[in-house]
C-alpha cells in the first residue's frame, strides 16, 4: 500500500523500491513495514488482484 495515497501496489519478492502506479511516489520496500495481501507466481495474476483492490479502494473514497 502506498503511504501517500493508500493504493495497493504489487512488488516482486526481494524488490527494494517501487513506484506507486496511482500517485507516482517512490516507495522503499522494507520487509518490516509491508503488508502482504496476496501471493502469486505470475505478474498477470498480481496485476488482476491489484486492479480489484484499487477498484474497491476508489469506491470507498467516493462514499459521502
Amino acid at each position: 500500500m502506498c503511504p501517500r495515497c493508500g493504493m495497493p501496489r504489487y512488488a516482486r519478492e526481494g524488490q527494494k523500491t517501487a513506484e506507486c502506479f496511482y500517485c507516482g511516489l517512490q516507495i522503499k520496500i522494507s520487509s518490516a513495514k509491508i503488508r502482504i495481501l496476496a501471493r502469486t507466481e505470475d505478474s498477470r495474476t498480481a496485476r488482476e488482484i491489484v486492479e480489484k483492490l484499487k477498484a474497491r479502494r476508489l469506491s470507498y473514497k467516493r462514499l459521502p
